[in-house]
């Protein structure tokens, strides 16, 4: 295949530079990228790319895509109603099917706004069925991702694992069943394509359960060689809890670990990050919206932590990169012409902290390298899976283009995304989906929430009242999961 006569974003995003230029793909990887107009090998399928930016995938750090059935539910929700509503209480009405239709519609939505990468953050895993729900719903949908089992058992309802051996046997199950030959960090040395489908594993909420059960969990993403996610320093406020120094302080912190949130985090928590290679997943539209506390990307990514943006829910916000990426920078250049107009007045300002390639970086490459998966995707380079946007800016609203990456961050939506590729198989044609029209998709989604919808008038609603000592009794829980040195 030869994507032919785009503007092409040639090389990784922080440095690169827009060219015209033709793709060439072949085995589902980029072989070459050349001049535009060179004559294409023979029997190649050709796309035209005028008037199309040619970009790598976006990649979403931190998605719970199941929640895909209850969009738009969380709209004036804080986090505290999110942790009583949903996760205490929703999370178990969700079925198998609930989950299939969610995951599957989750992925796809997000296909069509251009991301070709993400992760599958599954706490929603009460029976063997809810798995193998979701695992087959991620691999149907033809995205790239990391599906990571949740290890986490909702309170109500039941639960086909009543102890923590039996999680773990189903742990090893699905590994066993669908993810033996998974490889998430490295191109295999054969040269064959990367498993697209990898696992990974999803902590517990820490402080949840008793802190061996924690340890048990980091050791044993380590000892399986998958990614582990966790929601880490997401409460704010001066008795905020620090899961970030526990883990440092217990040797658990390292590569192929992925902290989502991590807002409360000292500059002495973002540096033990940096030193021991675990990455930070920011989701800015949730931290802003629920009160998680101030985004800490930039702050991250200066200390030299590894950083993906993502989408989080779509059960709250959008399930597209763009809409992160803008409200990221101005969210930063905000905070950050605030402090120089306190200290200075606009006499102090100097340009912008955040620039439109520094977050086109974190929605691709850098979530990429959060997941493990740098070497494979995130940026259009010879060798790397052909994960590729065609994106467009022939219309008015595009025109003129002055900057490229201005005009792909402010001035782009999903709309705008004609055609993707992951592994070189055309997924969207022509501002169509390939593997399954969305009409059908649209029915399963729509059932799953009217079932959803009718559970959750019989329980009392969808934003329930919640208990006025709830932090009062989420703290005391922790308090005796802890051990004595991290009280």
């Amino acid at each position: 295949m030869v994507i032919r006569g785009g503007t092409v974003l040639v090389g990784p995003p922080a440095t690169g530079r827009f060219e015209r230029a033709d793709v060439v793909v072949a085995e589902g990887r980029i072989a070459e990228i050349r001049p535009s107009g060179a004559t294409a090998p023979d029997g190649a399928e050709v796309l035209d790319a005028t008037g199309r930016f040619v970009l790598p995938g976006f990649v979403d750090a931190h998605h719970h895509l199941w929640q895909t059935t209850m969009r738009g539910l969380t709209a004036e929700w804080d986090l505290m109603d999110v942790l009583w509503s949903m996760r205490l209480h929703h999370t178990a009405l969700h079925g198998p099917d609930d989950v299939h239709a969610g995951t599957l519609a989750g992925a796809l939505a997000a296909l069509e706004a251009g991301t070709t990468t993400t992760i599958d953050v599954a706490h929603v895993i009460t029976t063997p069925d809810h798995a193998d729900a979701g695992v087959n719903a991620i691999r149907e949908s033809g995205i790239r991702a990391v599906w990571a089992y949740g290890l986490t058992t909702p309170p109500s309802g039941e639960s086909a694992f009543p102890s923590e051996r039996q999680r773990m046997a189903d742990v090893e199950r699905v590994r066993g069943t669908y993810f033996p030959a998974s490889r998430p960090t490295d191109l295999p040395a054969d040269e064959t394509p990367a498993p697209r489908v990898v696992m990974g594993l999803a902590a517990n909420e820490i402080g949840s359960v008793p802190w061996e059960t924690t340890r048990g969990e980091f050791r044993l993403a380590r000892e399986l060689g998958v990614l582990l996610t966790a929601h880490t320093n997401v409460f704010g406020g001066p008795e905020a809890p620090h899961e970030i120094a526990w883990l440092h302080r217990d040797g658990l912190l390292g590569p192929l670990q992925l902290h989502a949130h991590a807002t409360s985090s000292t500059d002495e928590e973002l540096r033990w990050l940096a030193e021991s290679g675990a990455a930070v997943a920011s989701t800015v539209e949730t931290e802003l919206q629920m009160g998680l506390g101030h985004p800490v990307f930039a702050r991250a990514a200066a200390a030299g932590v590894t950083v993906g943006l993502g989408t989080d829910i779509q059960s709250n916000n959008s399930g597209d990169l763009f809409a992160q990426m803008r409200l990221a920078m101005q969210c930063e250049n905000g905070r950050s012409a605030q402090r120089r107009l306190d200290s200075g007045g606009v006499g102090a300002l100097r340009g912008t902290a955040v620039r439109p390639r520094d977050v086109l970086h974190l929605a691709t490459l850098g979530g990429a390298r959060a997941l493990g998966l740098g070497d494979v995707t995130g940026s259009l380079e010879p060798g790397k899976a052909a994960d590729l946007v065609l994106l467009r800016h022939d219309r008015l609203y595009h025109r003129p283009v002055v900057d490229p990456f201005a005009t792909v961050v402010l001035h782009c939506g999903p709309g705008d995304v004609d055609t993707v590729l992951v592994d070189g198989e055309v997924l969207k044609r022509d501002g169509q989906l390939t593997r399954r029209d969305a009409p059908s998709v649209m029915g399963l989604i729509d059932a799953a929430a009217r079932r959803l919808r009718d559970a959750m008038e019989r329980e009392g609603g969808p934003r329930l009242r919640r208990p006025d000592d709830l932090p009062e009794r989420l703290a005391e829980r922790r308090a005796g999961n802890l051990p004595d040195w991290a009280a």
